[in-house]
C-alpha cells in the first residue's frame, strides 16, 4: 500500500513538471506572436493542459479505454464482443449506428466524470456484472468519425479522447486504408504514448487469409507508421462478430478462416490495461507523450522557417548597419555647433589638474569660457575691432556659450541621427518585412513600429554613446595635458621671476635697503608678461595635441567605433523573434533553456 502511495506521489510530481514544460513553452510561443504558426500552437498548448489538469482529476479513477472508428468499421460490434453482451452498444446497417457515447463499466459511478464533462445528453452508462473482470478499466464507445451528423458528434469524440487513457483505432478490414479516417484520428494519436494505442483490423474474416497475412496487414501496419508517426502497442486483425453469442452470419457471407487476433485484443484490456497500478503508468507517460508532441510539433514548424529568417536577420542587421553610419555622421555634419562646447569642457578637464601660477590663469580663462565667447575674442589676439565687438556682445553670447556646453554634453546632433536612421532604416524595411512574411510572420510586420529603433530610443542610445565618448575623450586629453612635467616646464618661468624678485627684496629689505616703486611695478609686469607667455605657450601645445578639430575627430571615431561593436538589434522584438524560432528549429525547447 505504501509503495503504491509513494508511486502516485511521485507520478504526480511528474505530471506537474510537464505541466510546467508546456506552460513554458506556451509562454515562448507568446512571445512569438507575429509567427502565425505560433497562435495555433499555443491553442494546442491552452488545449494539453485541460486536458493534463483532468488527468490529474482523474488519477485515481479507473482507466478509460475508448474505441474510436469511421462508419463500418464495426466498432460497435467489438464493443459488444469485449463485454460479452450483443445489444450494449448499437450496430446493424443503420448509420449512425451509434449517436451516443456508450460506456461499458461495473458501476455507474465509475463513469460519472465521464458523464459530468460529456453531459447527460451524450452519454449511455451500462453497468453490468459482464465488467466484473473490468475491475479497472472503462470500455466506451463513440460515435462514427464520418457520421451523416458530424458536426454533432466530432465535439463529442473530441472530448471523449479528451478523457482517454488508452485509444482502441478500429479500421474496416475490407477498406483499412481510408485517408480521411487516418487523417481524423492523426492529431489525436500523437497525444498518446504509443503503448497506449491499440490498432485493431475488423472485419479480417471477410478476407482471403493469404492475402491477410501476407500483403494487407504487413502493408497497413507500414501505412499506420508513416502516417502517424508513432507506433502503435499493437496492430491486430480481428472478427468482432465471430465473438457475439449471436453472430447472426449469412449463409452466403460465413467467415473464410478463423485467422483472429480478437483474444489478444481482449487479454491486451483485461489483463494488460485492468492491471492494478497500470492506469498511473498510462498516465504519465501519456502526459510525457503530449509534452513531446507539443515539442516537436514546435521544433518541425521553426525549421521550415530557417531559410528565410536567417535571410530577414541578414539583412536586418545590414540595414541596421547602415542606418547607425548614417547616424554617426549626423554627428560629424554638426560637429561645428559642438567646438565651442568641446573647447570649454576640455578647459574646465585642465582646470580641475592644474597647479601652480598657470593652473590658476587656466582656471581663470574657463570661466571667461564659460561666461562668453565674446569676452574671449576680447582677449585673444586679432583684428582690434573684432576684440571691441567681442567685448560688447559678451553678454548676449553667454547663454550661446552655455547651449554649446549643453549641445557638447548630450551630442547636439541626436534629433539629426534619429532622423538619418529611421529614414535608412524606412527604405531598407519593406523588402525585410516581405521576407518575414515569407517566413510565415504577420503582414502587420510591415507596419514602421515594428522596424528597429522606431521612436526615441535610438536617438537615447546614440546620446549615450555619444556622452560616453565625449567624457572618456576629454578625460584623455585632460590627463595627456596635465602630467607632471608638462605643468613643471610651464610654471617654472614663472616660478623663477617670482622667486627671483621675492629673493630680492627680502635681500634688501633685510639689509636695511629700501627698493623703489619701479622695482615692483616693473616685477609685476614681468611675472604677468611670463605668466601670460607660459600661458599662451600652453595655449599653443593644447591646440596642437587636442584643438577642437583633432579632439572631435577622436569623439567621432570613439562613437563610431562603440556604434559598429553594438548590437542594437538584440532590443528589437522581430529581431527577438525571428531568433527565437531560429533556436526553435535547430534545438527545439531546450536550446532555449541553456
Amino acid at each position: 500500500m505504501m509503495e503504491a502511495q509513494m508511486a502516485r506521489l511521485r507520478a504526480m510530481g511528474e505530471l506537474e513538471t510537464v505541466r510546467t514544460d508546456i506552460l513554458g513553452l506556451a509562454e515562448t510561443l507568446e512571445g512569438i506572436s507575429l509567427w502565425r504558426p505560433a497562435v495555433g500552437m499555443r491553442k494546442a498548448c491552452d488545449e494539453s493542459l485541460l486536458m493534463l489538469d483532468r488527468l490529474v482529476e482523474r488519477f485515481d479513477r479507473k482507466l478509460v479505454v475508448t474505441l474510436v472508428g469511421p462508419s463500418g468499421s464495426g466498432k460497435s460490434t467489438l464493443l459488444n464482443a469485449l463485454a460479452g453482451e450483443d445489444n450494449l452498444s448499437p450496430s446493424g446497417h443503420r448509420r449512425p449506428t451509434t449517436q451516443q457515447v456508450v460506456a461499458f463499466c461495473r458501476q455507474s459511478a465509475d463513469a460519472g466524470q465521464l458523464m459530468d464533462e460529456l453531459g447527460p445528453e451524450n452519454i449511455r452508462i451500462h453497468a453490468s456484472q459482464a465488467a466484473e473482470a473490468l475491475e479497472n478499466v472503462i470500455l466506451i464507445d463513440t460515435p462514427d468519425t464520418d457520421s451523416t451528423h458530424h458536426d454533432r458528434h466530432v465535439p463529442i469524440i473530441h472530448k471523449a479522447i479528451r478523457l482517454s487513457d488508452v485509444l482502441v483505432c478500429v479500421f474496416d478490414g475490407e477498406n483499412p486504408k481510408r485517408r480521411d479516417h487516418t487523417d481524423f484520428l492523426a492529431p489525436y494519436v500523437r497525444l498518446f504514448n504509443g503503448e497506449s494505442l491499440v490498432v485493431a483490423v475488423n472485419k479480417c474474416d471477410r478476407l482471403a487469409e493469404s492475402e491477410l497475412t501476407g500483403t494487407i496487414m504487413p502493408d497497413f501496419s507500414r501505412y499506420i507508421g508513416d502516417a502517424w508517426s508513432v507506433e502503435p502497442a499493437a496492430v491486430l486483425c480481428v472478427s468482432a462478430r465471430s465473438h457475439l453469442k449471436d453472430p447472426g452470419w449469412d449463409r452466403e457471407a460465413v467467415p473464410k478462416h478463423d485467422r483472429n487476433q480478437f483474444d489478444q485484443l481482449q487479454q491486451l484490456i483485461v489483463g494488460t490495461f485492468n492491471r492494478s497500478g497500470f492506469s498511473v503508468d498510462r498516465r504519465l507517460e501519456n502526459a510525457r507523450s503530449l509534452r513531446e508532441y507539443l515539442w516537436q510539433t514546435v521544433q518541425t514548424e521553426a525549421k521550415k522557417e530557417k531559410k528565410d529568417l536567417d535571410a530577414a536577420i541578414g539583412q536586418m542587421a545590414a540595414s541596421e548597419a547602415e542606418a547607425m553610419r548614417q547616424a554617426v555622421t549626423a554627428f560629424r555634419g554638426d560637429g561645428h555647433a559642438l567646438m565651442p562646447g568641446i573647447n570649454v569642457r576640455l578647459y574646465q578637464q585642465l582646470a580641475q589638474r592644474w597647479l601652480g601660477p598657470v593652473g590658476w590663469l587656466v582656471a581663470v580663462w574657463t570661466r571667461i569660457l564659460v561666461f562668453g565667447t565674446g569676452i574671449a575674442s576680447l582677449l585673444r589676439f586679432g583684428n582690434p575691432v573684432r576684440q571691441i565687438v567681442g567685448a560688447v556682445s559678451a553678454v548676449r553670447h553667454y547663454a550661446d556659450s552655455k547651449k554649446a556646453m549643453d549641445a557638447a554634453d548630450r551630442g547636439s546632433g541626436a534629433g539629426m541621427a534619429l532622423q538619418r536612421y529611421d529614414s535608412a532604416i524606412a527604405r531598407a524595411w519593406p523588402d525585410i518585412a516581405e521576407t518575414l512574411i515569407k517566413a510565415r510572420f504577420a503582414t502587420s510586420v510591415r507596419e514602421a513600429r515594428h522596424a528597429p529603433g522606431y521612436g526615441e530610443e535610438i536617438g537615447q542610445r546614440l546620446s549615450l554613446v555619444w556622452n560616453d565618448a565625449f567624457e572618456n575623450e576629454l578625460a584623455k586629453a585632460g590627463r595627456r595635458l596635465s602630467g607632471g612635467l608638462l605643468q613643471l616646464v610651464f610654471n617654472l618661468p614663472v616660478l623663477g621671476v617670482l622667486g627671483y624678485a621675492g629673493w630680492l627684496t627680502a635681500v634688501n629689505f633685510f639689509s636695511g635697503s629700501i627698493l623703489s616703486s619701479n622695482f615692483f611695478l616693473h616685477a609685476f609686469w614681468t611675472i604677468v608678461l611670463v605668466l601670460f607667455l607660459s600661458f599662451f605657450l600652453l595655449q599653443a601645445v593644447i591646440r596642437l595635441a587636442a584643438g577642437k578639430e583633432r579632439l572631435l575627430a577622436r569623439i567621432f571615431s570613439s562613437v563610431r567605433e562603440t556604434v559598429d561593436q553594438q548590437h542594437n538589434l538584440s532590443e528589437n522584438p522581430v529581431w527577438k523573434q525571428a531568433n527565437t524560432i531560429i533556436r526553435l528549429g535547430d534545438w527545439g525547447i531546450g536550446g532555449l533553456r541553456d
